[in-house]
């Protein structure tokens, strides 16, 4: 493997003196980052760690042979994702079995924070999560400076709050009815960083946000193939309400009239009527209703 991609994979020294916080621990720089390069390239002729074995390193507990789970989840969350995020829900899944049975030794009941396992179950749990867990502990999630970027975002949320230019929209009696007083931002990265600030969850007629959803939708029950029979992949390069038709031709399906794109409003329209158009209106408003929420991972 090219050296430079190993590096480029690497945390900067400022970054990896933020993991050693996050840890509670005092390792040489250097030595983490020997460690964070085992995940980059595990059983690497010149290291015979897996990356649950490096994840382990970091983590450990001075003088002992096991690590804290408490630690990791800190990490975690500090970098913008959830301990809920359904790619972690494996290993919450085997944390939570084993909290069961140290409880049902011990009689008592322990705080996450404090966890700490041996180094097999430790391995054992990290196991289910060990790819996502290495690129957060290489800082190569597509937000890497997290907290910079958070306080960023609240500088210009804070800054942007005095403003009362502006009306609410009318032409719709739901968007009417909102306050005009409310302002929430509400970010999630394509890597499930995630932060919200004010209002952000009180809830809101989603307008065209639906087409993404419904788009969404579409696709997974039909597949991408046979949606775009019917709508185009091109940006139309018009308004998005114009109701206008793609003149060209498509190279793949040999036929031109298409809407350009499922997110201008003619695409919309055919999207919606491809979803469960075999069953009454009520039913696929029903189904659609249901799976929003799980596709925004409300359920």
């Amino acid at each position: 493997m090219d050296p430079r991609r190993i590096l480029q994979k690497i945390p900067s020294e400022k970054r990896l003196e933020d993991i050693t916080e996050k840890t509670e621990r005092s390792p040489s720089i250097a030595s983490l980052f020997q460690t964070l390069r085992c995940l980059s390239v595990p059983y690497d002729k010149d290291t015979s760690k897996s990356q649950e074995d490096a994840i382990f390193d970091i983590f450990k507990v001075p003088g002992k042979n096991e690590a804290s789970i408490g630690r990791l989840l800190t990490v975690i969350k500090s970098f913008g994702l959830r301990i809920d995020d359904p790619r972690f829900k494996p290993m919450m899944r085997k944390l939570k079995q084993i909290e069961k049975e140290q409880e049902a030794k011990l009689s008592e009941t322990t705080e996450p924070k404090h966890w700490r396992l041996d180094k097999e179950l430790f391995k054992e749990c990290v196991a289910y999560g060990a790819p996502l867990i290495a690129r957060i502990l290489q800082n190569n999630l597509v937000i890497p400076s997290w907290h910079s970027f958070v306080e960023q975002i609240r500088v210009l949320y804070e800054e942007c709050s005095d403003i009362r230019d502006g009306t609410v929209a009318t032409y719709i009696p739901q968007l009417a009815r909102q306050s005009p007083n409310y302002w929430g931002v509400s970010i999630c990265t394509v890597d499930g960083q995630r932060v919200s600030f004010g209002d952000a969850k009180v809830p809101f007629c989603i307008q065209s946000v639906s087409k993404a959803f419904n788009y969404a939708i579409a696709a997974s029950d039909l597949g991408a193939d046979y949606v775009h029979t019917y709508v185009g992949e091109e940006p139309s390069g018009r308004l998005f309400n114009e109701i206008c038709l793609d003149s060209k031709t498509d190279q793949k399906h040999s036929f031109a009239g298409k809407p350009h794109n499922p997110m201008v409003n003619s695409g919309a329209i055919i999207i919606t009527s491809l979803i469960k158009n075999t069953i009454d209106m009520a039913d696929r408003f029903d189904y659609v209703s249901y799976s929003v929420p799980i596709i925004s991972q409300l359920k």
